[in-house]
């Protein structure tokens, strides 16, 4: 410390410092790795409309929202499955706040600590708090600020167990809070500067007071071989032109080729796996089953007894036809080995194999789930509390908890609540390790009895070995090295055993088609230049080698994609086929009446019912305004056709039309008007403000 204020006390030295550690890290890091950490942009993970965020202010509020769904939700952060979501929630926070930060200042919209302090704690409860904590927001709100003032919440989690009770979580229920009312303000405005005139609230009256039924025959575009129309590129382009705005994207892309090679165990892995399971099973069958379960069984032993309508499978099949003390030959199960339990794991297990065997440990018939209150208290509470609950004055917080929702319940416990009636209160103390904790509960309701078994299931994962990796590895690795061109490798992958599959990725995927948690190799396809050629990555079961074929598309998705060339052609093919239909089919047909057209199509003539102009769709023929407009506007008895809708060619003959002589409410219909204006016009800005901004997503660089 002397030192530090030694130097700054004497400038000159200070700069002869700074200038040696320039040196150092220029010599450290190389002089274009350091021409690097000074560029601006470098750290950037996230830029929106010019405005950047850097790792650092992303990452820091990553930890925050992982903290919180964590311990608020009870999530495990680390899958993979749960680390995206945050990542894209944050992503999606950030782009938000940017996007609106001059919409909100130039409208004078913000939102103020004090309002902030109401909407979590007042009488005008925040949607964030009541859908974290129900009817209890109030009292939850309440207990946060006072841990704030006061910087209570180390106390405050020791005492009553409450982990969750941070500053951290606070802050961001806060900033939920506030970007929830800004977002409600902002809207208020938009819905506020549209007004409704009297001539669109007539039409709406007008469109819904009259009724009419039509009959009708049709044909259906997907009826139509694709045979026999033709899709041209200038086609595929008109339509690409027309709807541009619709592929519009805010991530890059990029175009690559790709061989996967699924890693599966070999035989030899299989025997091996196996001959684990039979020297496990004297002690599976007859020792201590918490013990040989947690040295090697993927799935942990619930010591609970479950409905057997939850058990799945061969589990299921097993459970019903054996007694108590029964334990099944090992077998192979492909899949999610928790599907047997009626669960499934967080990751994907789709590839997955296991040798499994079961053992039976108890039947029973009891309830199914028990409804109760369950309070923890003070030995010197305990009494009161006891008598308190006991005159049922608590039963309205009575919550259902089932076999297995109380695992994790003290063993003596939860005898204490299976064997307890209906009505019964009790007292009960136990130790935790750390102090003894004392708990009254009363049983409220109980479901009727169903079969229960509790069942153990000793699985070991069969993958492949380091030999098997190694054999696959070199295989693939001979191959790279003897062709080494995107082109070669595509003209000779099947004869060498392998497919060469065309995707398009985007910066923000993590998967690669049904290749899942393969982000290495999505790194690489926006980290080089096109025609480069990848390692081989081991990821998501499979080893990967990737190469890029198209440069990093930006803005609007580009019509060389083949996949987007693919969409284009089957939103175009309804359109062909309804076009051949009518100028074909129809045309073709010489009693133009209703019931000619049916006898020369073959087809029967169908009726709707009460169709109105303000209608959407029509019950049986989907979503067909042009059908809708000729039934309304054309007089009864007149036969219109061939009408070539969206997905369908119809005919029909407009029947009945019937005047509800509904009663025109000026007010009523300016409101219906004004429901739909406001939440079109919030939906539409909101999108807009999006989908124009100038967006650079980086994390693919990060995360």
């Amino acid at each position: 410390m002397a030192t530090i204020q030694s130097i700054q006390r004497h400038p000159v030295i200070l700069a002869a410092v700074l200038g040696i550690g320039l040196v150092l890290m220029i010599i450290m890091f190389g002089f274009e790795d350091f021409s690097g950490l000074t560029q601006q942009g470098r750290d950037t993970v996230l830029e929106v409309n010019g405005k950047p965020v850097s790792w650092a202010t992303y990452e820091t509020e990553h930890r925050h929202q992982s903290d919180f769904i964590q311990q608020f939700y009870g999530q495990d952060v680390n899958k993979a499955e749960v680390s995206h979501q945050i990542n894209n929630q944050v992503y999606a926070q950030f782009v938000q706040e940017l996007v609106y930060e001059d919409q909100l200042k130039q409208a004078g919209i913000n939102v103020c600590d004090a309002e902030v302090n109401e909407l979590a704690q007042g009488s005008h409860i925040s949607p964030v708090m009541t859908q974290i904590f129900g009817e209890n927001a109030q009292a939850y709100g309440q207990q946060f600020a006072q841990l704030v003032s006061t910087n209570g919440f180390e106390e405050f989690q020791q005492k009553y167990n409450a982990p969750y009770m941070t500053l951290n979580n606070w802050l961001v229920l806060e900033n939920q809070i506030k970007n929830t009312r800004l977002m409600q303000k902002y809207n208020a405005l938009l819905a506020a500067a549209i007004r409704p005139n009297k001539l669109e609230a007539e039409d709406i009256y007008n469109g819904e007071n009259t009724d009419v039924a039509f009959s009708y025959v049709r044909k259906r575009a997907m009826e139509v071989s694709d045979s026999l129309v033709s899709i041209s590129d200038s086609d595929v382009k008109a339509y690409y032109e027309e709807h541009k705005e619709n592929f519009r994207q805010q991530q890059q892309t990029r175009n690559i080729s790709y061989i996967a090679v699924p890693l599966r165990p070999s035989q030899a892995d299989c025997e091996n796996v196996l001959a684990n399971l039979e020297k496990a099973m004297p002690e599976f069958t007859q020792g201590d089953l918490k013990e040989v379960m947690a040295a090697n069984s993927v799935v942990p032993f619930i010591d609970a007894y479950m409905n057997d309508e939850t058990f799945r499978g061969e589990l299921k099949d097993f459970v019903d036809n054996n007694a108590a003390g029964a334990v099944s030959e090992p077998s192979i199960y492909n899949g999610d080995i928790l599907a047997l339990l009626g669960e499934r794991s967080e990751n994907d297990e789709s590839l997955s194999q296991y040798y499994w065997m079961a053992r039976i440990v108890g039947k029973q018939n009891a309830p199914d789930s028990v409804k109760l209150v369950l309070a923890g208290t003070t030995e010197a509470s305990q009494d009161s509390l006891f008598q308190a609950i006991k005159g049922g004055s608590q039963d309205s917080l009575a919550q259902w908890n089932t076999n297995l929702s109380m695992v994790n319940y003290e063993e003596g416990l939860r005898e204490k609540i299976a064997n307890s009636k209906v009505g019964d209160t009790f007292k009960y103390d136990f130790n935790n390790g750390q102090q003894q904790i004392y708990v009254v509960g009363r049983i409220v309701e109980k479901t009727a009895n169903v079969a229960q078994s509790k069942v153990a299931i000793y699985a070991e994962k069969i993958s492949p070995s380091s030999k098997t990796r190694r054999t696959e590895y070199g295989r693939l690795n001979e191959f790279v090295n003897d062709f080494q061109t995107i082109k070669m490798m595509q003209d000779s992958a099947i004869d060498h055993g392998f497919h060469m599959i065309d995707a398009s990725v985007a910066s923000s995927n993590y998967n690669i088609n049904n290749i899942r948690e393969c982000r290495s190799a999505v790194r690489f396809a926006f980290q080089n230049e096109t025609g480069a050629i990848s390692e081989i990555f081991e990821e998501g079961g499979y080893l990967i080698v990737v190469g890029l074929t198209g440069e990093i598309q930006e803005g609007y998705a580009s019509l060389q994609d083949k996949q987007l060339a693919s969409y284009i052609r089957m939103q175009v093919a309804p359109e062909k086929k309804v076009a051949y239909l009518a100028n074909n089919t129809f045309a073709n047909v010489a009693d133009k009446s209703l019931e000619g057209y049916a006898k020369e199509l073959g087809v029967e003539v169908q009726e709707a019912q009460r169709v109105n102009f303000n209608m959407s769709s029509i019950s049986g023929l989907g979503i067909e305004p042009k059908v809708i407009g000729e039934a309304v506007k054309n007089a009864e008895g007149t036969v219109v056709g061939p009408i070539a809708g969206n997905s369908n060619v119809v005919v029909i003959k407009v029947g009945a039309k019937t005047n509800k002589n509904l009663t025109y409410d000026e007010e009523a219909y300016m409101a219906k008007v004004n429901n739909g204006l406001y939440r079109n016009a919030a939906s539409y800005a909101n999108q807009t403000l999006i989908s124009q901004a100038e967006i650079k997503d980086n994390r693919v660089n990060f995360y």
